[in-house]
């Protein structure tokens, strides 16, 4: 048993940078580094099944993988965002201003609409729709966040994690070869050539380069100021426990929630420090721990309890993506915003900055990449806090 814990901890820390090295593959670049990670995690996931169908026992060390995909996740969410220039939204112009607004009002109303229609046939309904809410305003880490900060089961995670990655990337596709001629024929008619109200100074931090030596001291700091926010915010969820009078067998209720919350806000407070928005390679760890995070969570995925659950799983975010869309673009010819804005502030809060340039230069207008950054950076500000808040409410019902 100890030796299969080893294996399994090295299994999950080794993986994900394999991942990573070869993230300009064709086969890693076809699916994404997540896709591809998500796909390996699954694979051992497969293998156990399989020994188990046979009559071989077999099985994985729990812990080893809820514990470090938690601490994987909680360091990765402040690095993530100690890069976004938040002050930098101030100078968006109205037109992409008014196309935020419209992105948020149809994914709100698509997700409760959704919510509604699949409450009374998948559980954790209320959770599922605010994960929705925050991937699809942040990205993938926003998702987890939230999913594991409302105590949601992991093979559930796991599962909308790999409807996203299904769905998401039979969506990305359409966003690059289709979209921009049929927006065009509803949008056409709008144009705009102001995006920003004054010179900004964005970089796509996004972009995976390697750390250059000058910034491996301010990564390495930056690495353990994340962990002591971590640290700080797991500490805030001991003591409202202690305060709530020690419950047995609650310490996680709300060490959890703490822990991720507490990230996510002392994580955008550094990015108001310059020093620390400044430091390149911030990103390239934070997203090989999301890596970790996503292998550990696939790779102790219960498929024998696989079944109906799933689909409706897939056909929930389905309809919340097409869905968003569609609602998006009929507001978007009422508040008279052009297509190019339209679907780069779309790509932006489906699929976070990362994807922005593709599209940007896939429908010719690369003036809208900057303003696509700041907006993929907003929505995974607030993710988190969406998604947590849209959770909350609909629970309710």
């Amino acid at each position: 048993m100890v030796a299969i814990s080893i294996v399994q901890a090295l299994l999950i820390v080794a993986v994900p940078l394999l991942v990573l090295k070869l993230r300009d593959t064709k086969a890693v670049k076809g699916i994404g580094m997540i896709g591809m990670t998500y796909l390996l995690g699954i694979g051992v996931s497969l293998v156990v099944f399989l020994l188990n169908t046979i009559g071989i026992e077999f099985s994985l060390n729990k812990d080893i993988g809820e514990i470090g995909s938690y601490l994987a996740i909680a360091v990765a969410i402040p690095l993530l965002l100690f890069n976004a220039n938040l002050k930098e939204a101030t100078k968006l112009s109205r037109t992409v201003g008014k196309s935020i607004l419209s992105l948020f009002i149809s994914l709100a109303a698509v997700t409760a609409i959704t919510f509604f229609a699949f409450r009374s046939r998948l559980a954790d309904a209320d959770i599922l729709a605010g994960m929705a809410m925050g991937l699809y305003t942040g990205g993938t880490p926003n998702l987890n966040a939230i999913g594991s900060a409302l105590g949601l089961a992991k093979d559930t995670i796991a599962l909308a994690n790999l409807a996203d990655m299904m769905i998401g990337g039979v969506f990305y596709v359409f966003l690059l070869v289709a979209a921009k001629p049929l927006v065009d024929k509803l949008l056409g008619k709008y144009k705009s050539s102001e995006y920003l109200t004054a010179d900004v100074k964005v970089e796509n931090y996004e972009s995976l380069e390697h750390v250059p030596l000058k910034s491996v001291k301010g990564v390495l700091f930056c690495i353990l100021l994340a962990t002591l926010m971590a640290l700080t915010s797991a500490l805030i969820g001991v003591v409202i426990w202690f305060m709530l009078g020690a419950p047995d067998g609650e310490l996680f209720t709300y060490l959890v929630p703490a822990l991720l919350i507490g990230v996510t806000v002392f994580g955008l407070i550094g990015s108001f420090n310059h020093n620390i928005r400044e430091v390149r390679g911030n990103n390239l760890v934070g997203q090989y721990l999301i890596l970790v995070f996503s292998f550990a969570l696939a790779s102790a995925l219960d498929l024998s309890r696989i079944g109906a659950n799933f689909v409706n799983i897939i056909l929930f975010f389905a309809i919340i993506t097409v869905g968003t869309f569609i609602i998006h673009i009929l507001l978007s010819r009422i508040f008279k915003v052009e297509t190019d804005c339209t679907l780069i502030v779309l790509t932006a809060g489906l699929y976070g900055p990362a994807f922005v340039p593709a599209v940007a230069k896939q429908i010719k207008n690369e003036r809208m990449i900057v303003p696509g950054l700041i907006v993929g950076s907003l929505g995974y500000a607030v993710g988190t806090f969406l998604g947590i808040g849209v959770a909350l409410l609909l629970g309710i019902f």
